[in-house]
């Protein structure tokens, strides 16, 4: 997907506290999955996601801390949720 066909909305989506957002990457940052909630959310489908960076769902507001925090779990091999 090229740059330009990335899409940024500035607005919060509301979903439902009983579904997850799930999505899990390679250690380049690369998109091996995504749940149908995470793709809904995301404005994108689960084809146009997988072998994607996932810095093309990143809200550019989104602290750069949180990523650190996500990447240093990730690495050590564990899971992150936020």
């Amino acid at each position: 997907m090229k740059k330009s066909q990335v899409h940024l909305i500035d607005e919060e989506v509301d979903f439902p506290a009983n579904e997850q957002l799930v999505s899990t990457t390679d250690l380049q940052g690369v998109i091996t999955y995504a749940n149908d909630h995470f793709c809904r959310v995301a404005g994108y489908s689960r084809a146009e996601l997988i072998g994607q960076h996932h810095n093309m769902v990143r809200h550019p507001d989104m602290p750069k801390a949180a990523f650190a925090d996500l990447w240093g779990k990730l690495k050590q091999g564990k899971p992150w949720r936020g």
